[in-house]
C-alpha cells in the first residue's frame, strides 16, 4: 500500500504541476457526475468533454461564456469572469432521448426498443459503498433480485432476473463486458467440501470487476433483447461498459473509502442454564440442559487434581470438575474472541486524457478487507488500461486490458463440525472458549502437545474434539484462495462508408485459481471430512481459458422517406477450457502447522486427480431494426448456434415492436411521451459438457460384500460409468413474450413503466434415476419444464427542480409467479443435497419449495394430536412452504441542496417462508432464549412423554396450546422429541417463519467542496466527502437471522439457513479528489 500511495502522489503531482486553467465538475440534478458532457466556449469551436468522473479543464478569457450541454438535459451558460473553478448541475430537459447499450455494445435510443431494459447509473453503483459490483445493484431495478449469501469478505451473491429459469443449472445472468461475455461463474469447491457440508464461500468471478471502472450498466430482462446470445442468455443479460479516456489534458481522480462492518443479526443466547442434561451439570455432554446457574454456590469450581489435566499456552491449568460452583458465564467473551468489527479500505486512482486521435483511461485500485470473523480477509488489486486510437478517417483500434489479483483467507461455515457459528452457538454459556490450544497431560504423565480444547473435550484428552472450538477454526485452519486473472479485449472498427461499419472484436480471459485448505491434527471432522481429525492438507489448481471472437457488420439504409433500416450480421466463436488438478495429504506424522506435503510422504496418505472440460460453440446472428416515420419501431433478431455439448444446431428467434403514440396519435399537455411495446423471443441453456457419451471410470470398489473389493488391489481396471450417456441432448429452451408501456408526464417530470411477461421453460436438463435393469443408475437429459409470469413497475418523479434545490424519487415493484410443470415422472428433484429441510423442484409448486417431515394435520388444517395433546410427525415428506417472495420493491430518494446531496434506498421483500434450522437445532442444545424460561406451574400439565407435572412445580420450559389444551414443552420436547434436533425425525413446520423483510439498503450524505482556493493552492477542481450507511436497519420476523442468508450459497436452493456465516451492516467514510 505504501508504494501505491507513492505512485499515486507522484502521478498527481507531475500532471497537476503548472496547470492554470478553468476546471470543474458537471453533475446531474441528483448530484451524480455526468461523463461525456460537452463544455464549449460560446460562438467558437473550442471545447472539451468531461471525463468519466464528470471533470473538465478548459482555457477561456474572463469575458467569454461557457456552454454546458448533455443529452437529455437543458443547456446551461456561465460567464467565466474571475472564476478558475466551476462546478454546475444540469437539469433534465423536456426532450428526453436516453440511449441504451445493446448486448453487442451498440448504442440505441431507448424509446425505440420494444423489449425491457433497466439502466443503473454508475453514480448509483459507486455511491452504494459496496466492495463488490453485484451487491451495488440491490434495489436498483424491478425484477432483479440480488441476495448476499453471507457477510464473508468477497462472498458471492445470488442474482435472479424474473425468477428462476432452470433447476440444477445456474440461474445467474450472462455478463457482457465491453461487448464480450465474461466468465462470471462460481467454480465449485472440490477439496474443501460442498457449500452445505461446510465449505467456504469463495464468491463469483464477477467480483473481479472494479466498480470504479464501470461507465454504464444495463439489465436486459426479456428474451427478445438477449436472443442473439442463444444458449447463454436464458437468465437475462447484464451489459457493462467500462470507462474510456476523454480528449484533453490528463485528468485525475483519486478516491478512498474506509468501512466499518458489524454483524447485522445476532442470535440471542440464554445464560442461566449450564452444560449438562436433566438439570444436572456435566462437562462432557453436547447440550445446555444442565443446572440453574444462579443456584450455584459461587466461587471456584471443585476439581480433581489427581488425574489428567490440560495446560493452556499461558500456563493456566484445567482439571476435571467434580462440583460446578462458578456462576460466571462467557457469552460475550466467546463472541468477541471469534468475531470483530470488520473493515475494508479501498483506494482508486483514475487517469484519463488524450487528443482528438488517441485517448486513454488508466485505473489502479486496491481493496483490503478484514471480515467480521477473525482471521478472514480479502485483498483485491485491479489494474486497467483502455486505449482508443483513430488510425485514420475510416479505421479505429481499441484495446482494453484488465488484470485482477485476489488473495483471501475465508472461514468454514454451514453444516460442518468445523463451522464457526456451529461451534460458537452450541457452546454452553458457562464454558470459556479462549484457552483453545495447549498440552494435555495424562494421568500417567504423558504429554500431548497442540491439543484442541473445546467444550465437549474440556481437557483436550481426545484428538477428536467433536466440534471445533471457534477460535481453533479462526486461528489454526486455513482456507486460502489466490486468483490471477487477465482479460484482454482488442477491437478493430472499419467504416469504409458513412452507412457501413465493420467490427472485428476478440476477448481473451485467462484465470488461474489456487485453493489451499489446511486442517491441523485435532481438527473436528464429520463422516464426510473425517481425515481432518488426523490432519489434512488439500490443494486445487484451477485454470480457465476463455476465448471469444466476433465479426460484425452493421449498415444503415434509407428505404424510403419514412422507412429506415439498420441491419446487423455477425458471427461469434466461443471456446472455453477448464483444467483442475487436485491433491491431498492426510494423517500427519507430526503435529505441526507447516503447510507442506512432507507431513506424510506415503502413497496411502496421498491422493491426486485431474479433471478437464472443453466447450466450443459458434453462432451466426442477424438483427434488423426498422424505423417507420419516427413512430413505429420493429426489430427482428435471429441466432443459429452450434455447440460441442450437443449434436444438433438450434435457432433462437426474437422480435419486438414499439409504437410511440404521442408523435401523431395523441397530443397532450399532460402526457409528454407514450410508448406501447411488445416482444417475443426464445433463449436457452446448453447442456453440461461430455454428457452424450457413456464414459468409463477407474479406482472403484464393490462394497456389497462385508469386505469391500478394491479394483486397484487387483492391478486396476475400468468399467462403464453409472451414468448412461445421452446422444439426444438438447438445450433448455425458454420461450417468453411480454407487453408493456413507457409513459412520461408533465414535461417528463413523472415517468411510469409497466411490463407483463410470461415464459415457459421446456426440456430442462436433469439427472434422473433409471431402472436397475438398464445396467445404469442415472441419465442426464431433458426431463423437466416450468413457467414464470409476472409484472414489473418503475416510477420516477422529479419533484423539485430548482437552482439550489432538487428532489427526485424512484420506485420499482415486481411480482413473479413460478411453477414447475413437469418432471417426467420424477417425484421431486433435490437441490439441497444432505439437508433435512430440502429445497426442491416438485410438480405443481414453485421452484425451491421447502420439503421435509412435519406435523400431521386434520382436513380443517388443525393439528392431528396424540392422546397427550401434542402434534404427531408425518410418515413422509410434506410441502412446508414456498420461499419465493410474493413481491419485491424498492424506493429511492435523492435530495440536493447547494453542495449537499442526500441519497436513500429502501428495499422490501414481501412474503415467502424461511427455515432457520439453526434455531431449531439450538433448541435441542438448549442455548436459545426460547429454552431459558423457568416457570412455576399454576395447573397440572403433561409433557410429550405423558408425564404429568403437578401445579406448583418449578421447571424449565414453556406452556403451549396446540389445540387440545395447555401442555408443557420442556427438555423432553426440545431434546428428545420433534421440537428440536436433527434428521428426518423432526416436525420442521415448527422451523418455518415468514420471510418478509425491509432494509434500509443505502443512506448516504455527500458534500462537494469546489472553492477557487482549491485550484490555486492544491490544483484540485473539487473534493467530495461522503458518509454512507449500508443495511443499517433490517426489519424481519426471524430472531437473530437475516432471511437473505442462504445455506446453499448462490445455487437455486433457497430459504434455508444452517449455521450460515452472518450478514453485515456497514458505515463508510469516503473522499474523492478531482484534479
Amino acid at each position: 500500500m505504501k508504494n501505491f500511495f507513492r505512485i499515486s502522489f507522484i502521478l498527481i503531482s507531475f500532471i497537476a504541476y503548472g496547470q492554470n486553467k478553468i476546471s470543474g465538475t458537471v453533475f446531474d440534478s441528483d448530484g451524480l457526475v455526468l461523463p461525456g458532457a460537452t463544455v464549449i466556449i460560446k460562438n467558437t469551436n473550442t471545447g472539451v468533454s468531461t471525463d468519466f468522473d464528470g471533470n473538465f479543464e478548459i482555457e477561456a478569457d474572463k469575458d467569454q461564456v461557457l456552454q454546458f450541454s448533455y443529452v437529455g438535459f437543458m443547456t446551461l451558460e456561465v460567464i467565466v469572469g474571475n472564476q478558475d473553478s466551476i462546478s454546475i448541475s444540469l437539469q433534465p430537459s423536456n426532450e428526453l432521448d436516453e440511449v441504451v447499450v445493446t448486448s453487442l455494445g451498440f448504442t440505441e435510443k431507448r424509446d425505440s426498443q420494444g423489449s425491457t431494459y433497466s439502466v443503473v447509473s454508475t453514480g448509483a453503483v459507486q455511491r452504494s459503498g459496496e466492495a463488490t459490483f453485484v451487491n451495488s445493484l440491490s434495489g436498483k431495478a424491478a425484477g432483479v433480485s440480488i441476495s448476499r449469501t453471507s457477510g464473508d469478505p468477497g462472498a458471492g451473491s445470488r442474482i435472479r432476473i424474473r425468477g428462476a429459469n432452470t433447476i440444477l443449472g445456474s440461474s445467474s445472468p450472462l455478463i457482457v463486458v465491453d461487448g464480450s461475455p465474461m466468465n462470471s461463474g462460481i467454480t465449485k469447491i472440490v477439496n474443501g467440501g460442498s457449500s452445505n457440508t461446510g465449505a467456504v464461500n469463495f464468491g463469483s468471478r464477477l467480483n473481479d470487476l472494479n466498480p470504479s471502472d464501470i461507465a454504464s450498466v444495463q439489465v436486459l430482462k426479456g428474451a427478445s433483447a438477449a436472443a442473439l446470445w442463444g444458449s447463454k442468455a436464458a437468465n437475462g443479460v447484464i451489459v457493462i461498459t467500462t470507462k474510456q479516456g476523454q480528449s484533453g489534458d490528463a485528468k485525475i481522480t483519486f478516491s478512498s473509502t474506509y468501512s466499518f462492518d458489524e454483524i447485522s443479526e445476532r442470535i440471542s443466547r440464554q445464560n442461566v442454564w449450564g452444560q449438562g442434561q436433566n438439570g444436572v451439570y456435566s462437562s462432557s455432554t453436547a447440550e445446555s440442559w444442565g443446572d440453574y446457574i444462579p443456584d450455584r454456590a459461587g466461587g471456584p469450581d471443585t476439581v480433581d487434581t489427581s488425574g489428567g489435566f490440560f495446560t493452556s499456552q499461558d500456563g493456566t491449568a484445567y482439571y476435571p470438575i467434580t462440583t460446578k460452583n462458578s456462576q460466571q458465564t462467557f457469552i460475550e467473551e466467546n463472541f468477541n474472541a471469534a468475531f470483530q468489527t470488520g473493515t475494508f479500505w479501498q483506494n482508486n486512482l483514475n487517469i484519463s486524457g488524450g487528443n482528438d486521435k488517441n485517448t486513454y483511461f488508466f485505473s489502479l485500485s486496491n481493496l483490503q478487507q478484514e471480515g467480521i470473523i477473525r482471521g478472514s480477509d480479502y485483498d483485491r488489486t485491479n489494474i486497467r488500461f483502455n486505449y482508443n486510437a483513430e488510425l485514420n478517417d475510416w479505421m479505429s483500434l481499441s484495446n482494453k486490458v484488465a488484470y485482477t489479483y485476489t488473495n483471501s483467507n475465508l472461514t468454514q461455515g454451514n453444516s460442518n463440525v468445523g463451522g464457526i457459528l456451529l461451534g460458537h452457538l452450541r457452546t454452553p454459556a458457562d464454558f470459556d472458549n479462549r484457552d483453545y490450544i495447549g498440552t494435555y497431560t495424562s494421568s500417567s504423565g504423558e504429554e500431548f502437545t497442540r491439543r484442541h480444547r473445546s467444550y465437549r473435550r474440556s481437557l483436550g484428552n481426545n484428538e477428536n474434539p467433536i466440534y471445533n472450538n471457534p477460535i481453533w477454526t479462526t486461528n489454526e485452519q486455513l482456507s486460502l484462495n489466490q486468483v490471477n486473472r487477465l482479460v484482454v479485449t482488442p477491437q478493430l472498427t472499419i467504416k469504409p462508408y458513412n452507412w457501413l461499419q465493420l467490427i472485428a472484436r476478440a476477448n481473451v480471459d485467462f484465470a488461474d485459481d489456487r485453493r489451499t485448505f489446511f486442517f491441523p491434527r485435532g481438527s473436528a471432522g464429520s463422516s464426510v471430512t473425517i481425515k481432518r481429525r488426523v490432519g489434512e492438507y488439500l490443494e486445487d489448481e484451477i485454470a480457465t481459458r476463455d476465448y471469444n471472437f466476433d465479426f460484425i457488420g452493421r449498415g444503415e439504409f434509407n428505404l424510403s422517406d419514412k422507412v429506415n433500416l439498420t441491419a446487423t450480421v455477425g458471427w461469434s466463436l466461443n471456446d472455453r477450457k477448464y483444467n483442475r488438478s487436485s491433491g491431498s495429504v492426510s494423517d500427519f506424522l507430526v503435529n505441526v502447522t507447516k503447510v507442506t506435503t512432507s507431513l506424510n510422504g506415503s502413497q496411502e496418505a496421498s491422493s491426486f486427480e485431474n479433471a478437464k472440460s472443453f466447450i466450443r460453440s459458434n453462432r451466426g446472428y442477424s438483427i434488423l431494426n426498422f424505423e417507420i416515420s419516427d413512430e413505429l419501431f420493429v426489430n427482428f433478431t435471429g441466432a443459429l448456434e452450434a455447440t460441442s455439448t450437443m449434436n444438433d444446431s438450434f435457432f433462437y428467434p426474437a422480435a419486438d415492436v414499439a409504437w410511440n403514440f404521442t408523435n401523431t396519435a395523441l397530443n397532450s399537455e399532460i402526457i409528454s411521451f407514450g410508448k406501447l411495446r411488445a416482444s417475443y423471443g426464445i433463449v436457452g441453456v446448453q447442456p453440461s459438457p461430455h454428457r452424450f457419451d457413456t464414459l468409463a471410470e477407474g479406482g472403484f470398489s464393490y462394497s456389497t460384500y462385508s469386505d469391500p473389493l478394491l479394483i486397484d488391489s487387483f492391478g486396476g481396471g475400468y468399467r462403464l460409468d453409472n451414468n448412461l450417456g445421452n446422444p439426444e441432448l438438447k438445450p433448455e429452451l425458454k420461450t417468453e413474450w411480454e407487453i408493456g408501456t413507457d409513459l412520461r408526464f408533465f414535461n417528463n417530470d413523472l415517468t411510469f413503466s409497466f411490463t407483463y411477461y410470461n415464459n415457459k421453460i421446456e426440456d430442462i436438463l436433469l439427472n434422473v434415476s433409471l431402472s436397475p435393469s438398464t445396467g445404469f443408475s442415472t441419465q442426464y437429459g431433458n426431463f423437466g419444464a416450468m413457467e414464470n409470469q409476472g409484472y414489473e413497475i418503475d416510477l420516477g418523479w422529479n419533484a423539485i427542480q430548482k437552482k439550489d434545490l432538487t428532489l427526485n424519487a424512484s420506485l420499482n415493484w415486481s411480482k413473479n409467479k413460478n411453477e414447475v410443470t413437469d418432471l417426467y415422472g420424477t417425484n421431486f428433484v433435490d437441490m439441497s443435497d444432505g439437508a433435512s429441510v430440502k429445497s426442491v423442484a416438485i410438480v405443481g409448486h414453485p421452484l425451491g419449495t421447502l420439503f421435509g417431515t412435519g406435523s400431521r394435520t386434520n382436513p380443517d388444517g388443525s393439528f392431528d394430536l396424540d392422546a397427550n395433546g401434542f402434534p404427531q410427525i408425518t410418515s413422509e415428506f410434506i410441502v412446508l412452504g414456498d420461499p419465493n417472495p410474493d413481491w419485491r420493491g424498492a424506493a429511492g430518494f435523492n435530495l440536493s441542496y447547494k453542495k449537499f446531496d442526500l441519497n436513500v434506498v429502501i428495499e422490501h421483500s414481501q412474503g415467502g417462508v424461511f427455515s432457520p434450522r439453526t434455531l431449531h437445532v439450538l433448541n435441542r442444545f438448549g442455548t436459545t432464549t426460547e429454552t431459558a424460561n423457568r416457570i412455576t406451574l399454576t395447573e397440572p400439565l403433561v409433557n410429550v412423554k405423558g408425564t404429568t407435572f403437578p401445579a406448583g412445580t418449578t421447571i424449565r420450559g414453556n406452556i403451549k396450546d396446540f389445540g387440545g389444551g395447555n401442555v408443557l414443552l420442556e427438555e423432553e420436547w426440545y431434546r428428545r422429541s420433534i421440537g428440536g434436533g436433527f434428521g428426518d425425525s423432526q416436525a420442521y413446520n415448527f422451523s418455518i417463519y415468514d420471510a418478509t423483510w425491509t432494509k434500509l439498503r443505502e443512506l448516504s450524505l455527500s458534500y462537494t467542496l469546489d472553492s477557487p482556493s482549491l485550484k490555486s493552492r492544491l490544483g484540485l477542481s473539487s473534493v467530495r466527502f461522503t458518509l454512507t450507511g449500508r443495511n443499517l436497519i433490517n426489519i424481519n420476523n426471524i430472531p437473530g437471522i437475516d432471511p437473505e442468508v442462504n445455506q446453499f450459497g448462490t445455487g437455486n436452493a433457497l430459504g434455508v439457513d444452517y449455521f450460515t456465516n452472518p450478514q453485515t451492516k456497514s458505515t463508510l467514510l469516503g473522499v474523492t479528489f478531482n484534479f
